[in-house]
């Protein structure tokens, strides 16, 4: 019998979601709402990553910047990890130092306020 005179196949309509299930097969709607919320933490994970990636780049720069003007020519690695940590000791005595004075000051100011009273 030739294609054109066999009569159509008649196709069943779909089933409904609740018999798919049971058949095991997924519901189209609710696949495709789990594919939209993946692809919803996917574009939130990139645009995390493409922020840090982006805060990465401007810091390197600015240490790019900063060794530039730096007089580590000829230095190793832990030969600048030494200078940095003496320079943070100096930074530490000299917040104490600071510090200090600043408590000096404010017992000179305390005084003067006292003997201005006084007179």
């Amino acid at each position: 019998m030739p294609a054109s005179d066999r009569p159509e196949p008649e196709t069943a309509p779909a089933p409904p979601a609740a018999e798919r299930r049971r058949e095991g097969r997924p519901d189209p709607e609710s696949e495709l709402h789990s594919l939209a919320a993946a692809v919803e933490r996917l574009l939130e994970a990139y645009g995390e990553l493409r922020a840090r990636a982006e805060r990465a780049e401007s810091t390197e720069r600015s240490l790019a910047d900063a060794l530039e003007g730096a007089d580590l020519e000829g230095m190793d690695a832990e030969e600048i990890a030494l200078r940095l940590q003496e320079i943070a000791d100096q930074n530490r005595s000299l917040r104490q130092v600071i510090e200090e004075s600043r408590e000096r000051a404010q017992r000179i100011r305390s005084r003067l306020i006292l003997m201005e009273d006084e007179a």
